[in-house]
């Protein structure tokens, strides 16, 4: 009876450290934190009044708030009722696309620059130069490329209002400039006929 008991202590205590080993060692495993991929996009003016040739910027901040650096698809959306002649030109990561008909690149991806680390920030810009009077509304998107499964996306939209008469002669100032050239160098040939002696017969 004795030998039982002694054998069952020792089958429990052998239990016992095996199964407080496995508790430990549940305990001491690290695991990994996932990967993080988020960011803002963001503008402190969204929405501008502009006269016909003037050069309007809309400035944003894109800050990567993940824990690991990222690549970006920007895109740009000219929505109506945007009049066609308007001029445009967007950057972002330092790549401002010479081909006005770019709608969309890449940024931070490698090709120009790395991923943008976390923490740090870019700041993507939209210029644009209005011909004629109307409303202009502008789409800028970013998406991340880094992030799993779901799409990441962020957008501002820039509203641009051009005042003016669309059907007035637009001159500027360079026009303007030329115009007074003009008068000016009338005046001094009136001046001239005027000083110059008659031509004698």
């Amino acid at each position: 009876m004795q030998a039982y008991l002694r054998t069952s202590v020792i089958l429990g205590a052998i239990a016992l450290l095996v199964l407080s080993g496995s508790v430990l060692t549940d305990c001491g495993e690290v695991h990994a934190e996932p990967l993080s991929f988020d960011f803002t996009f963001t503008s402190d003016q969204t929405a501008k009044v502009a006269a016909v040739w003037d050069t309007v910027r809309f400035d944003a901040l894109l800050t990567n708030t993940g824990t690991e650096a990222d690549s970006y698809l920007v895109t740009l959306a000219e929505n109506p009722p945007t009049p066609e002649d308007w001029w445009r030109e967007f950057c972002a990561g330092g790549v401002c696309p010479i081909d006005s008909l770019v709608t969309s690149f890449k940024i931070f991806n490698g090709d120009f620059l790395p991923p943008l680390p976390a923490g740090q920030t870019d700041t993507p810009y939209l210029d644009v130069i209005p011909r004629s009077a109307g409303q202009g509304n502008f789409t800028l998107t970013i998406e991340s490329l880094s992030s799993p499964g779901v799409k990441l996306t962020k957008s501002l939209t820039f509203l641009l209002s051009v005042q003016g008469d669309p059907t007035a002669p637009v001159t500027g100032n360079w026009g303007m400039i030329i115009l007074a050239s003009l008068i000016l160098a009338s005046g001094f040939y009136l001046i001239y006929r005027r000083l110059k002696p008659a031509k004698q017969t």
